[in-house]
């Protein structure tokens, strides 16, 4: 399993957010910059990042700051939020960006199969986003503020994604752990595809469990913030 340390921007700085909620955000450094090189300076050599602004509006304000990171460090960045356009995934991919993570775009299955034409899947995330919808996990969109009818299962199915990013939202910056249910499922249906747990991480007990189900890789924000898991811990599992 690799652990990967997450950095959420919003409005330029880097935060957390509690189930997806943007009133309730709080910030953790001023500097993504600073904090991706406290990442590197550990030893970690990739990180995950998400444009908060951009998941939520399309509005990708916080792209400089990204460049910024990726030309002053030498980690790998995995990024999201907001990039819904083959556009934009060649001028993400032009930053120096290792792997895009897709969400809101790939509610559009057309989009989504073309993606995986057009470039390498192995570099596609698609970051599935889920919430309990009369019982059946939806996909949620539009930086979570949007819950749509399409069922996860069926969703990896049609597609036939290689790497998948799947947060159960109600778990999200809550550290009550991990959604292990779901990730169970996941894995007994679609042996083939490389999951990405985030969400509800808690503590180092949380990411052993996750490694013992074959779960390939985990993000994990806030227990890092508030102090509840050593980095020396997750570069031990890497």
């Amino acid at each position: 399993m690799k652990c990967l340390p997450a950095i959420d921007i919003l409005d330029g700085k880097c935060v957390r957010l509690s189930k997806g909620d943007f009133d309730k955000s709080t910030i953790y450094n001023e500097s993504p910059l600073d904090q991706a090189q406290v990442f590197e300076n550990a030893g970690f050599k990739e990180i995950h990042v998400v444009d908060l602004n951009g998941a939520k509006s399309g509005n990708r304000l916080n792209l400089p700051i990204i460049s910024e990171i990726a030309s002053n460090t030498g980690l790998k960045i995995q990024l999201g939020g907001g990039i819904r356009s083959i556009d934009s995934i060649t001028e993400v991919f032009d930053l120096g960006i290792n792997k895009i993570i897709l969400g809101t775009s790939i509610l559009n299955k057309e989009f989504a199969r073309e993606v995986m034409q057009r470039f390498d899947p192995n570099k596609i995330v698609y970051g599935l986003d889920v919430e309990l919808k009369n019982n059946i996990y939806c996909l949620a969109s539009h930086g979570w503020n949007e819950v749509s009818d399409i069922n996860i299962f069926n969703f990896i199915d049609e597609i036939k994604p290689i790497n998948v990013l799947v947060t159960d939202i109600t778990k999200d910056g809550m550290m009550t752990g991990p959604n292990y249910d779901l990730y169970s499922v996941l894995k007994s249906k679609f042996s083939l595809i490389k999951i990405i747990a985030s969400g509800g991480i808690r503590n180092i007990n949380d990411i052993q469990k996750l490694k013992s189900m074959k779960i390939e890789h985990a993000v994990i924000g806030k227990a890092i913030y508030e102090e509840k898991i050593e980095l020396m811990e997750l570069l031990n599992v890497n």
